[in-house]
């Protein structure tokens, strides 16, 4: 696949919208759980609070880590939510590794 091909299936994935229940239902949790981790501030929604929030699907990946930091190391909200953020910083500062490497 190209790059520019790739490109757009990711915009596409990551403007596509989701509510509470298909988010909880693409993870396999529940709708609570959810709303649980909105709450903590783990995941955005990408409207304005209320009963209609919409996520991007983009939202399910950092949702199935969130459940497995949970359910398999035992971490609370807090732990999870300091876990994350620095998987995410790692992230960016790998990809502006490559970047400055030239890949």
């Amino acid at each position: 696949m190209s790059d520019k091909a790739q490109a757009l299936v990711l915009w596409r994935a990551e403007h596509s919208l989701s509510s509470v229940e298909e988010l909880a239902r693409a993870a396999g949790v529940q709708a609570g759980t959810v709303e649980v981790f909105v709450r903590y501030r783990l995941i955005e929604a990408s409207t304005n609070p209320g009963s209609d929030q919409l996520f991007p699907t983009s939202v399910v990946d950092r949702l199935r880590r969130i459940v497995h930091l949970r359910q398999e190391f035992g971490v609370n909200l807090a732990g999870v939510a300091v876990t994350l953020e620095m998987a995410e910083h790692m992230e960016a500062l790998q990809k502006e590794l490559e970047v400055l490497r030239g890949h």
